[in-house]
This record gives C-alpha cells, structure tokens and sequence, in this order.
C-alpha cells in the first residue's frame, strides 16, 4: 500500500485495485459479493493506517486503466478471496498491530524527509539517512523518479555515510501550480543548483556526488558550477547527449523525441498521456518498478512537466561539461546496457581528467537502481577513497 501511495495519489479517484496474483499479468477482473466486501474493509483499513489514499476493489465492468493494473499487481489481493469471511474479519486487527511499528510506514518513517524551498522558491521534498558526522554523499537520482526507486541506494549508502537525496522540483509534494511551474526554469543549471541548494539544507559543505542514469548530467553540471562543493563523483550507467561522438540506444532515442513533444504543451502532454493509460503499455514495463518509473505518465500535468524537466537534461550536449568537471570519478555501465549506451559512459571517462572506468559484464538500466551489494560496495569502496 505504501509503495504505491505516490502513484495512486496523482490518479483522478477513485483509484481501483482488482484481485490478483502478484508478479501475474492481471486480469482486472471484477471481484464481488460478501469477499468483496471484507477485502474493502481491509484496504481501507491499510490506507487509513499508514495515511495512505484510499483504493477501492474493483466491482464494475469499466474496465482499469494501466496504472490501476499496476498498483493492483502490487498489492496481491487474489489470496485473499480463499480466505474464509471470518478471516478476513479479523485481518484490520492484524493491520492495527503492524502499523505500529515505525518500519511499517515504509521509506518515509526510515529516512529524514523534510520539504524545502530552492533557489528559486521551488519546493523541493528532500530525504536524510546516516549519522551526520560522516562523510557525506548527495544521490542524484533520475529526473521524475520517486524515492522508492532510490530507497535501496539510500539505505546502503547510509550503512558508511551520510546521505541526502530530492525528488525533482515541480513534481512531486507541493508542486505549484501551472503558473508557478511555468514561471520557473526547468534547464540543467537550475537543477543542479536544487542539488546545491539541498546541501545547503542539510549543512553538507563538501559531498561526493553519486548519480544514477540522467542525474549524472546534473552531477556534471554541478561539479563545474562549484567544484569546491563536490569532492568527488561516480557516475552510473549515465544517460548522455553527446552528439556524434557517441551512440545512443534506440531506447534513448525513442525517450528524448517523447519528452520533447510533452514539453512543447499540455494539450500534446494530455494527448500523449491517453496512450500511457493502455493496458498493452505494461508488457515493455519491469512489473516489480512500473509503479515508480510509471509516476510522471500518470496524467498530463505530470507528463507535460516531465518532459520540460527531463527533456532538458536529455538534451544538454555534456561535453562543455566534461572540461569542467576535475574531481576524481568513477564511470560505470555495462556491456549490455540497451537503455543507455555503454559508449556514453566510455567517452565520458575518456574526457575526464582524473575518471575510473568501470565496465560490468551484465546488468540492465533498471537493474542499476536494485543497489544490490556487488554495486552497493563498488560505490562505497571508490567514496571512502577520496577524500573530502
């Protein structure tokens, strides 16, 4: 229930959730009757405790869009209807009980999570994990992603040093409205100055920067805007424009065409995003992230946003960057990366001054943000290297 509040909360209610099998493809098929019932009883329960939207079970004919199906597979309600009605009955008791415990309330009761007006009154939600007397590191995480995606880095990284992340300005917490989105700047330079202004939050004078996939242009550009402010940086599997000096995936090609066009309006926003609420658009889609890597799709604001925020970042030619930027860096890919192509992340450590490249035999895009340990201890062992 916690791991798709962002999402449900940004989808016009009321949300539906159908019974099905986690990991399935769901059906979205109805669920009636005296089970019904009882299973509503328990997800209203679940929301209310841990102070997260209310779904309802689906009972109707109409049928769910893509993101209903998402947060459907998530929550697994297909045991439930073998349960006996007496069983289900007793279930909110169970829920009560959980719900005490802090962990329960999922990456916010974990993390520090504090909300802050940037540079340019921008809000921004920003996160803190790790003692504050350690060395500290600033996660950029990709453009739009919630901090679920991030959460698992977050509490590795957290294991040896301080950490502090935020999710990108205008969409996400007290967004603003369109006019407030639309007077502010969405380039680069104006998010890496978030990231400057989230360590200025948090008191972190000096910090490595660890970026993931489009944050390694924002890191960039930070490095070189106040290079006595990032003491070092690595930069995974990142995502960047550099003209004919390197190739890119048709993936990479297919995402930045797709910003662009949702950033030129909200009307072509609005009309993009009908195709997001398709049921076929989940069979390209990882099912245990589709709810995190589907939250800037969710409606047509988001959409229209996302593509003005990402699609500069995609766009930004990184290679008056890399002049710039002189800190110690680790640049990691794979061989087999078909989201960004490893060339990028080879050009950009042949460019660098003082770059470490690290190519993995495997490991797809969204495999990077699993932070598993392999990843977990390359990151921590090239940090504690460096010194502040």
């Amino acid at each position: 229930m916690l791991s798709v509040a962002p999402l449900a909360s940004v989808l016009d209610a009321p949300v539906r959730a159908a019974a099905t099998g986690s990991g399935a493809a769901p059906s979205g098929r109805p669920t009636r009757g005296e089970r019904g019932d009882e299973i509503q009883a328990l997800l209203d329960r679940l929301a209310d405790a841990v102070a997260a939207p209310r779904v309802l079970l689906h009972r109707d004919d109409v049928p769910l869009s893509a993101f209903e199906l998402i947060i459907s597979d998530r929550l697994a309600l297909a045991s439930l209807l073998e349960l006996p009605p007496e069983v289900l009955r007793a279930m909110p008791r169970e829920v009560d009980e959980i719900a005490k415990h802090p962990r329960a309330h999922g990456v916010e009761a974990v993390l520090a999570r504090s909300e802050i007006a940037s540079w340019d009154g921008s809000r921004l939600r920003i996160y803190v994990d790790g003692p504050s007397d350690r060395k500290a590191v600033v996660l950029v995480t990709a453009c739009g992603m919630p901090i679920g995606l991030c959460e698992p880095w977050m509490r590795r990284l957290a294991q040896d040093f301080r950490v502090v992340t935020w999710e990108s300005r205008g969409l996400f917490g007290a967004m603003g409205t369109a006019e407030e989105f639309d007077a502010r700047a969405h380039d680069v330079e104006a998010q890496a100055r978030d990231l400057l202004a989230v360590m200025d939050h948090v008191g972190v004078e000096r910090a490595h920067a660890a970026a993931l996939c489009g944050g390694a242009v924002i890191a960039l550009a930070a490095a070189g805007m106040a290079p006595e402010r990032i003491s070092s940086m690595s930069l995974w599997h990142g995502d960047y424009e550099l003209g004919q000096d390197a190739p890119k995936t048709q993936h990479q090609r297919d995402v930045q065409t797709l910003m662009a066009m949702a950033g030129r309006g909200r009307a072509q926003a609005a009309g993009l995003q009908k195709m997001f609420r398709r049921p076929s658009v989940l069979a390209k889609v990882r099912a245990d992230m589709a709810h995190h890597v589907m939250y800037p799709y969710a409606s047509g604001e988001l959409l229209y946003r996302y593509g003005r925020l990402n699609g500069t970042i995609m766009e930004h030619d990184c290679r008056p960057l890399l002049d710039r930027a002189g800190q110690p860096t680790l640049v990691v890919t794979s061989h087999d990366d078909e989201t960004a192509h490893p060339e990028g992340s080879r050009y950009v450590a042949g460019k660098l001054p003082r770059a470490e490249l690290h190519v993995g035999e495997h490991g797809d895009h969204l495999s990077l943000f699993e932070a598993g340990s392999r990843l977990g201890d390359l990151a921590a062992g090239f940090i504690a290297s460096e010194a502040n």
